[in-house]
């Protein structure tokens, strides 16, 4: 295990990948063949956490700067790892529902960043990375079908 300090390039790191996975999530969300498909109960939900996602994304930059974390399991490697992977999955939306839940993942690790709990991030990552798994198991079992 290891002790983390986050730099203003780390914060500013993880902060790009939360918004580049808003903008990913906005992008399908507006594209003209898709708006007219999703349910408007899940519209509303998606344009709900795209705005989530901006707004921790903008929020990550200020409140993680000196954040200390330790006896880190993870690196913030495996932070950038993990939201690369999770803005991938956006960028390729295959099912709603499985995307609100891979996004809610992702607001959920942001939102632990910021207190520096090794635990609460700990879980918080692996949660992300089950729902990026999920998502792409269920998207490799569809192309196999």
């Amino acid at each position: 295990m290891n002790t983390i300090t986050l730099t203003a390039d780390d914060a500013l790191k993880l902060s790009a990948q939360f918004r580049n996975a808003s903008t990913a999530l906005g992008d399908y969300l507006y594209a003209p063949e898709n708006w007219p498909k999703i349910p408007e109960k899940e519209r509303a939900t998606l344009q709900s956490l795209e705005v989530t996602l901006l707004n921790v994304a903008s929020d990550l930059v200020t409140r993680a700067v000196g954040v200390i974390i330790k006896d880190a399991e993870q690196s913030l490697a495996d932070l950038v790892t993990a939201t690369e992977h999770a803005r991938d999955v956006i960028r390729t939306i295959d099912n709603v529902t499985r995307t609100i839940t891979v996004v809610t993942a992702m607001i959920g690790l942001a939102g632990v960043i910021p207190t520096g709990n090794a635990g609460a991030i700990f879980g918080a990552l692996k949660n992300l990375q089950s729902a990026v798994k999920g998502e792409q198991t269920a998207k490799a079992k569809k192309a196999k079908a």
